[in-house]
């Protein structure tokens, strides 16, 4: 069930539910470039560490390796941007903090582990000297590197719990997106907190070493809470300052507790009678953290890399117009003045597509949309002119073409009446009589064809006649230069108008 904005979940909840509800909604924040925090709280023994990290087997893995496979789930599916994922991950120690992460620490006693230092800048941002961030390119790269924090952080057996973590442990995925076609660029952080659990010494009745962390561990709990009343003390106008710096843990969680960040706690609780008191002093600080408000922005940024990127492509295709500019040579000035006259525009246009004229100069750009709308009557005028031309051209062709069939016809009668020994006339047969007509027919339909088309009268000359002449009437015109049948066709063809 849901009270407002708490959700209780029974304890046959499986781990898919819990993340589904607690972790999912904070991993579309991140991604959208809005901080985030999930921390567990509770008594030792109470499924903290279960809750965040999961059991052995891979379906009962909890929050962080949900949370990892999540991310880069989401990432794939929104192609339109681009992300880095990076990884970190810090144990604090009887109030020492330790980077698990560190390859040197699984072979090297604790000891001998180098210390994270806390270092803040003017202004107010935390950073950790001797922290290693891993970068991760998959899921699997992530939950490898939680399972090697797991393996090197301080666990220990106590009456109350078997596997008891004796440290905080803070798992931070860093998130840098950019959408692909924008310059801004968004970071966020992810803090994933395993605290250790409280208990009562005098229930417990741990003793040496034991007893150390135990005070520590109960120690910075108390700080966490006195952070809490203060900041809800403050958002009732009672109080202005917040006791960050009392523990190491505070410092870091600072943002996560009362700054820019979105934040979900999830309170573990022990159904034993045993552990009652504990029980309802964890939900009464469930109760007071669930009152925090906090002011969310979204972390943006220039990226400086993309826009050198962008600057240095359009350098390149600046620099490669500015060489094609180069090579065509000095940029001509343009005469400005008045508007010329149409026919005086037109006279330079026809010159210009006649190639009488290389260039043509205009005074404005009003006489720059005359030129182009005078080619453009001049050129549609040509094509016009063309197309008439072809068509008498083609009319012309056709009815020749019908002439000829007609005349093959003729003459294939004439060689039948000449086959059979039809008798002659004259000097000549009639086969060379029919020639003859057959020229002086043909002279005359190209002749006719011209004077219809507009050409001049007797453009073409006389008919040529065969060597010897037919008669006397033909034998005056017998020595007069004349063209072939088959020239006169041609100039019939192509001198049309």
């Amino acid at each position: 069930m849901c009270i407002r904005d708490s959700c209780v979940f029974e304890p046959s909840t499986n781990q898919e539910d819990v993340f589904m509800a607690v972790g999912f909604p904070l991993v579309e924040s991140v991604l959208d470039g809005y901080n985030g925090t999930i921390f567990a709280y509770g008594q030792t023994g109470s499924g903290k560490t279960f809750t965040m990290s999961g059991a052995d087997s891979w379906q009962m893995r909890g929050i962080i390796p949900r949370v990892m496979t999540s991310i880069f789930d989401e990432a794939e599916q929104r192609t339109d941007f681009e992300y880095r994922v990076a990884i970190s991950f810090i144990e604090i120690y009887n109030e020492v903090a330790y980077d698990l992460l560190d390859r040197r620490n699984i072979e090297t006693p604790m000891e001998a582990w180098t210390k994270v230092s806390l270092m803040e800048d003017d202004s107010g941002t935390l950073h950790m000297k001797n922290l290693s961030v891993h970068e991760c390119r998959s899921d699997q790269d992530g939950i490898d590197l939680l399972m090697m924090g797991n393996f090197v952080r301080q666990v220990s057996a106590t009456p109350m719990n078997q596997a008891s973590s004796r440290s905080h442990c803070i798992f931070t995925i860093s998130v840098e997106g950019r959408q692909r076609s924008s310059d801004v660029a968004f970071c966020s952080k992810l803090h994933l907190v395993d605290l250790a659990g409280s208990e009562r010494i005098s229930k417990s009745q741990v003793e040496g070493s034991t007893l150390t962390e135990a005070k520590h561990i109960n120690l910075s709990l108390t700080y966490l809470e006195q952070v809490i009343v203060a900041l809800n003390e403050r958002k009732n106008g009672g109080r202005s300052h917040i006791p960050y710096r009392n523990s190491l843990m505070t410092t870091i969680l600072k943002d996560s507790l009362g700054g820019n960040c979105k934040t979900v706690m999830v309170a573990t609780l022990s159904l034993e009678v045993e552990s009652l008191d504990e029980t309802l002093s964890t939900a009464r600080f469930a109760q007071r953290c669930g009152q925090l408000e906090n002011e969310v922005t979204r972390n943006e940024r220039v990226d400086l890399g993309a826009v050198v990127r962008r600057l240095e492509t359009e350098n390149k295709s600046l620099q490669e117009e500015l060489e094609q500019l180069k090579r065509r040579g000095p940029k001509k000035e343009y005469v400005t003045g008045p508007s010329e006259p149409t026919e005086k525009l037109r006279a330079k246009v026809v010159a210009y597509l006649s190639d009488a004229e290389e260039e043509m100069e205009v005074r404005n750009l009003h006489d720059a949309q005359d030129c182009f709308r005078l080619m453009k009557e001049v050129y549609n005028l040509r094509m016009q002119e063309y197309v008439e031309e072809l068509t008498v051209i083609s009319e012309k062709l056709r009815k020749y073409d019908d002439y000829i069939s007609s005349r093959q016809k003729m003459n294939a009668k004439s060689d039948m009446r000449g086959s059979m020994g039809s008798p002659t006339n004259g000097r000549y047969n009639n086969r060379e009589e029919t020639e003859a007509r057959e020229t002086r027919e043909a002279y005359k339909f190209v002749s006719r064809q011209h004077e219809e088309a507009g050409g001049s009268p007797g453009r073409y000359g006389s008919v040529r006649r065969p060597n010897r002449p037919l008669d006397k009437e033909n034998s005056e015109m017998s020595h007069q230069r004349r063209p072939s049948p088959a020239r006169r066709v041609t100039f019939a063809a192509l001198g049309a108008k």
